[in-house]
């Protein structure tokens, strides 16, 4: 299918490729088909193309990549609403905010996006522990060791999480 984005133009994805938000994004209530797009694959960071309206994309990236330690506990509700029953089916995104006056990369790590990788289904789930901030300062926050994990960043996508097209 041909999907029309005011970022990348005209970009081609399957079917399924897409992404169907079984419950919202915050904010973004009419929006339930998205693809997922990578436009450098030296960058951790990926699209999240809504199908239905060019003007909308996310920021993402895998939670792990910006914060090794990130430990959220997804609760048993929120798996079943997507059908969940393994846990290595779950795949999780934080939607990233880039401000360019000053620079600044933050992650939401309280509400990430939870998807489940064989079922091309998504929900976005607010997290009750503080300890995961909404605007996790990705930069402040990097260290040496914040290399890219094997697999993120090229066109693999997240984990098992095909990406389903490369804008040119």
């Amino acid at each position: 299918m041909k999907i029309n984005t005011s970022r990348f133009g005209e970009i081609e994805a399957t079917e399924s490729a897409m992404l169907l938000m079984k419950g919202a994004i915050l904010g973004f209530e009419r929006h339930s088909r998205y693809v997922l797009l990578t436009h450098d694959p030296n960058t951790p960071l990926w699209w999240l193309q809504s199908v239905d309206d060019p003007d909308l994309a996310f920021v993402v990236v895998d939670p792990w990549v910006v914060k090794a330690d990130y430990d959220p506990a997804i609760d048993e509700e929120d798996l079943a609403f997507l059908h969940i029953q393994d846990r290595k089916d779950m795949i999780l995104l934080a939607i990233v905010t880039v401000r360019s006056h000053p620079f600044r990369l933050t992650a939401n790590l309280r509400a990430p996006i939870l998807v489940h990788a064989t079922g091309r289904t998504a929900n976005q789930v607010i997290l009750n522990d503080p300890a995961h901030p909404i605007q996790y300062d990705v930069i402040a926050n990097r260290t040496a060791d914040t290399g890219l994990p094997e697999g993120c960043g090229g066109t693999e996508g997240p984990g098992r999480l095909a990406v389903s097209a490369t804008p040119a």
